[in-house]
């Protein structure tokens, strides 16, 4: 491909790309109310056609996924994998419409889009497809084959996204590896690349009033709890009871098969950090962070990669509205994640967790299981890999390698279901995702783009790869 040709033209068309970007962030998608989900499905599949492919809206027993193939007679085929969904909009503090997409001037950062799902990940699933339109605009024709498979359930832990995967899997096996297009630029500017993703569990604690006291039908006036105990006390020093004071974590056999980062990559890691590609401070400064669990950046940067979290999303009981009225609940509910690394299984934690609480006589607590899905880890020498570190390094000249990615998606579809290597990757910055004024910024787009186009370019191009100097 004439790679500097693609990229003036993108430039000279990008005020016409960042309005159907906005255009298509205006569209609601919210996977927990369903609220437009089906509306955006059919968006993306217009999408998929307005590149010459053919789509189909496939049905789940939850929300629909989008299936695309595009045929350009070329020897590789990538698969696009991609989440339409989003998170709800009701944290407080936005400054602008949640679904306006509108266009502010945010401090350090230059004029940003804001917006829900403007990084995760609309805004790069969108910009993707006019990418793809800059290609066509100048070769006639991509230099890959596409498939696509974009699900609008990611939010909500991919419930139906691997019985789409086996339903479809003589299709999608048709790949020769899979691209997850999001924007990996921090707020200093320095992309990442990561080899794996951690697994989900997410549950609810649910303690109700019984046999151990309190009430069991409906909360009753507070003045009682001198005659009644409160579920929320015991919800919470049964919490407690989960992570010391430091909160690590004390459930028994919880780490034991917590497999250490491979030499190679931790060894990796340490060079990276000598050499100043990874600063903990961004991350402070960004996220309004005062201090680390670990204070030693070098300790903290391998603990992110290396072990398991246990997090409370959220915890509720009886009244929270303004002002006063006593009551005694007669529940108490805290949201919990577990972000697992190799070689945990979820099934273990789960019943670790179970058999926590029987023990610490906390049998009578409910565990409502919402998600559940291993980790998954990739070759650094994989070729999709290879092609988009040599994009950053041919964009940007740094990179930082993660061992494994903190969050979590469904990932292990592709590596353990289908045999397909993946890589999530992309110029371009976004942040305060599942939170208020999440956005991305305006020249991060135009980046993104370009960086589409050298992906593409260096995925073709097959290089060899070159020993292990990848940061």
């Amino acid at each position: 491909m004439n790679v500097p040709t693609i990229h003036a033209d993108l430039e000279r068309h990008f005020d016409n790309d960042l309005e159907d970007i906005r255009r298509f962030l205006r569209q609601p998608s919210i996977s927990y109310t369903g609220e437009g989900i089906r509306e955006t499905a059919w968006a993306v599949a217009d999408l998929i056609a307005s590149l010459g492919g053919e789509a189909e809206i496939v049905e789940t027993p939850g929300h629909p996924i989008v299936y695309g193939e595009l045929w350009q007679g070329a020897p590789q085929t990538l698969l696009i994998y991609g989440m339409y969904d989003v998170m709800p909009t009701d944290e407080d503090g936005w400054i602008a419409e949640p679904f306006g997409a509108e266009i502010h001037d945010l401090p350090g950062l230059g004029p940003s889009v804001i917006c829900r799902g403007a990084v995760n990940t609309k805004g790069p699933l969108a910009a993707f497809f006019t990418a793809m339109r800059g290609i066509q605009r100048v070769e006639g024709r991509l230099p890959v084959n596409l498939l696509f498979a974009v699900e609008g359930e990611e939010e909500m832990g991919s419930r139906s996204f691997p019985a789409f995967a086996e339903r479809y899997a003589d299709k999608l096996r048709r790949a020769d590896g899979v691209l997850f297009p999001f924007f990996e630029q921090d707020e200093a500017g320095m992309p990442s690349l990561v080899l794996g993703t951690k697994g989900m569990l997410y549950v609810e604690l649910i303690c109700t009033g019984g046999e151990w006291g309190g009430p069991t039908e409906r909360g009753i006036h507070g003045s009682y709890n001198a005659w009644v105990r409160n579920p929320a006390w015991r919800l919470t020093r049964a919490l407690a009871s989960l992570v010391d004071d430091g909160e690590n974590i004390l459930v028994e056999g919880f780490l034991d098969d917590v497999r250490p980062l491979p030499e190679r990559e931790a060894a990796l890691l340490d060079e990276q950090i000598d050499a100043g590609l990874f600063d903990a401070g961004v991350f402070r400064d960004a996220y309004a962070v005062r201090r680390l669990k670990e204070p030693d950046d070098r300790r903290a940067w391998h603990r992110l990669f290396s072990q398991p979290q246990l997090n409370i999303d959220g915890l509720f009981a009886g009244y929270i509205g303004p002002e006063t009225k006593t009551v005694l609940p007669h529940q108490a509910t805290a949201k919990v994640d577990v972000r697992m690394v190799p070689d945990m299984d979820p099934d273990r934690v789960l019943a670790g967790l179970r058999a926590h609480l029987d023990r610490g006589g906390y049998d009578d607590i409910e565990i409502k299981v919402y998600n559940k899905y291993p980790w998954s880890k990739l070759n650094l020498d994989e070729p999709v890999v290879q092609a988009m570190i040599r994009t950053y390094r041919a964009l940007h000249g740094r990179l930082q390698l993660w061992p494994i990615n903190p969050g979590s998606a469904p990932y292990y579809v592709f590596e353990r279901l289908l045999g397909l290597p993946y890589v999530t990757g992309g110029l371009g910055h976004g942040s305060r995702q599942h939170s208020s004024n999440e956005y991305c910024t305006v020249a991060g787009i135009l980046d993104f783009e370009r960086s589409m186009v050298t992906f593409l370019d260096e995925y073709t191009r097959g290089q060899t790869p070159q020993g292990d100097e990848h940061a």
